[in-house]
């Protein structure tokens, strides 16, 4: 199923994890959770107010998945343990991902189907988000996607997590601060390595502001 040489060194899969990893507060921290709302601004927040934030550079790689011809033929994974996926599926519906400059995104046709903003939701092709071992996730991604764990790459702020689904072949990074560029560019490397590729090299890194995060209850 997986493909070999320099034309595999972009992810045929990339997954993320929720919590810690692309957003702040950890689902099961938010003392309103649903319903939530998006505000003027873009803001997302839970019932009583708490706002949930998107950490670091997350949107910027998501708007760089979204229009860089690299990653069109990439699919999105988001895997999650949290106890609250009936939260966690209405915030990545919240979150808009504005196309750059300008620019075509790879997902035009559900934005522009649905006449309105793509959303990070949108972006998942797979959507793991319930309590449980993270290899359950990938077993299923790779049963319904049928491409091989050795084109995966994965993020995750539990390095515990890294560890148990690299066994399976995925390339993982582990993300302690979340999302950052940093850790965009080293999972792009080292996926690159592990696949005799470059594509770390031809793919520029996404520039974005960073935004406050933290750590929390293992997810």
């Amino acid at each position: 199923m997986g493909t070999e040489g320099p034309a595999a060194a972009v992810p045929r899969i990339i997954a993320f994890d929720l919590d810690g990893t692309m957003w702040w507060p950890e689902m099961y921290m938010l003392t309103g959770g649903a319903p939530f709302r998006r505000d003027a601004q873009g803001a997302v927040y839970d019932s009583r107010g708490e706002r949930v934030r998107l950490l670091h550079d997350t949107l910027e790689i998501f708007q760089q998945l979204a229009a860089d011809p690299a990653f069109e033929d990439t699919e999105i994974a988001y895997v999650s343990r949290t106890e609250y996926p009936e939260w966690a599926v209405p915030c990545l519906k919240l979150f808009h991902v504005p196309v750059p400059d300008g620019g075509r995104s790879h997902y035009a046709h559900i934005a522009d189907g649905a006449r309105r903003p793509l959303t990070l939701h949108d972006m998942g092709r797979h959507s793991e988000i319930y309590p449980g071992s993270k290899l359950t996730h990938f077993r299923r991604i790779a049963k319904d996607s049928g491409v091989d764990f050795s084109d995966m790459l994965f993020f995750d702020n539990e390095n515990w997590n890294c560890r148990e689904v690299s066994q399976l072949g995925v390339v993982c990074v582990h993300t302690p601060r979340g999302m950052t560029n940093a850790v965009w560019r080293e999972g792009l490397a080292k996926f690159a390595a592990a696949r005799g590729g470059s594509a770390a090299a031809a793919v520029p890194a996404a520039r974005g502001q960073a935004e406050g995060g933290g750590k929390g209850k293992r997810r």
